[in-house]
């Protein structure tokens, strides 16, 4: 195998109890070269831990729900963990029980040659799953209303504390070579405009920073009122006279405080960012530190990727992977498209806007309605792939995440498409790339597929 490939593949720990450690791994090696693991083994969310969520399974693994619950697929040790309110986390599923998914893959991989990560990812919506466990109503966000709300509040030291301490858990306990954070968090005015979900967070800490930076808390909170109630009349079948998108404008610049809102919402998940990267190095400065990066943020909203400067990377991350799910991009960006025109963008279609937002973006794929079954060609992944190369420099390699079996996708996936997936990513100067979403969701010729490019290509 080239030293310079990487092969990366993100996995559940049910992939392993459905199938057998020994024999998942062979399955990734023999089919696809994979050197890298990732494990979700600490998770809530289903796309990342647990079985195909639709019904629609593969031709491998559990066949019936698994009813994932979530929570730590290995046993926190509680010494780490006397900063934090939040201590017991265990996943109480049944079908984990007695398993140390980090523990007892470990040394099967390692025989393997193959490179351990912890992969994590901060889902984006308020509703993707259930957080059972005690004590983590300490650390949720709190809306403009006073409301508690479902996601954790990066800027809260309860949480941070929580992950400090997960972190400090793996890596004096298991044989790693680091981890891999997930960003897909939305930001307040993305969260009502795309997803229409309430904006947060006002909770204490978040004000408290606010008072640092001289920021109107209350003037923040009563501008995002105000644009929520407005966004919800839109929704409803308002017209306003000035147009959608101008009199959002106004109200922007009605509340100028908004804008430094979105910019100490911003600073709070880059700040975590950069810590978890520093404690990841405090152990030895052989550990890597990589950040996946949403869609949502590297390639839709225009928001998200003014946010999100590629180049910003190069100060704490050995690496990154671009979610560049090119087969259930269009459907997706039909319906971000199709959720704009709903509210701000809603004085033209989404067939008259996909050309524009194809201009900014930087995009060049199918007409609107022909979107869902047509997804983004793998052009697009070798361009995108090619804008991550560049803004990072050497300092950062770029993995692609290429979408093999992704369940929103609108049509099937081919062994044909993963090939020209992996040929994309090499094209756009790719260093190796990551088989995504979950190996449960994925087909094994499909999975065969990225071997047989890389193999083709001389990458393993």
């Amino acid at each position: 195998m080239s030293e310079s490939t990487f092969v990366g593949m993100q996995v559940g720990g049910i992939s392993f109890i459905d199938e057998g450690i020994e024999e998942t791994l062979d399955i990734f090696v023999e089919l696809a070269g994979v050197n890298a693991i990732f494990i979700s083994a600490l998770s809530w969310a289903r796309g990342n831990a647990g079985r195909s969520g639709s019904g629609d399974y593969p031709d491998h693994g559990g066949q019936e729900p698994d009813n994932l619950q979530g929570g730590a697929f290995f046993p926190p040790n509680p010494q780490y963990y006397h900063g934090t309110s939040i201590k017991d986390f265990t996943a109480p599923d049944p079908l984990y029980e007695g398993w140390d998914i980090l523990g007892d893959v470990i040394p099967a991989a390692r025989a393997r040659g193959m490179e351990v990560f912890p992969y994590y990812c901060e889902t984006a919506h308020i509703n993707p799953k259930p957080l059972w466990q005690p004590g983590f109503a300490q650390v949720l966000e709190i809306d403009p209303w006073g409301r508690k709300a479902s996601r954790p509040c990066l800027y809260n030291p309860d949480y941070r504390n929580w992950w400090f301490g997960v972190i400090d858990n793996w890596l004096n306990e298991y044989d790693l070579n680091g981890m891999l954070w997930g960003i897909e968090r939305e930001d307040p005015l993305s969260s009502m405009i795309v997803s229409d979900e309430v904006p947060t967070c006002f909770c204490v800490h978040c004000r408290s920073e606010a008072h640092r930076r001289n920021i109107d808390a209350g003037r923040a909170a009563e501008g995002y009122r105000k644009i929520s109630d407005y966004l919800k009349s839109v929704r409803a079948g308002y017209q306003p006279r000035d147009g959608k998108l101008i009199t959002f404008l106004r109200h922007l610049f009605e509340y100028p405080e908004v804008s430094q809102w979105q910019k100490l919402w911003w600073d709070g998940h880059k700040d975590l960012y950069r810590e978890i990267s520093g404690l990841v190095r405090y152990f030895g400065d052989d550990y890597q530190v990589g950040f996946g990066i949403w869609q949502m943020i590297n390639t839709f909203n225009p928001l998200l990727r003014a946010a999100h400067d590629p180049a910003e990377y190069k100060l704490y991350a050995d690496w990154l992977k671009p979610v560049f799910y090119n087969a259930p991009g269009g459907a997706r960006f039909a319906k971000f498209v199709t959720n704009l025109c709903q509210t701000i963008l809603g004085d033209a279609s989404p067939a008259e806007w996909t050309p524009i937002l194809y201009k900014i973006l930087g995009l060049d794929e199918a007409p609107f309605e022909d979107l869902p079954p047509a997804g983004f060609s793998p052009q697009y992944v070798a361009d995108f792939t090619r804008r991550y190369v560049e803004a990072c420099g050497p300092q950062v390699a770029v993995y692609p995440g290429i979408g093999l079996g992704v369940e929103t996708v609108a049509r099937d996936i081919s062994p044909a498409d993963c090939e020209a997936m992996v040929e994309a990513s090499f094209e756009g100067g790719a260093e190796g790339v990551m088989i995504s979403r979950n190996y449960s969701e994925l087909t094994l010729p499909n999975l065969a597929a990225v071997g047989t490019a890389l193999r083709r290509l001389g990458k393993i």
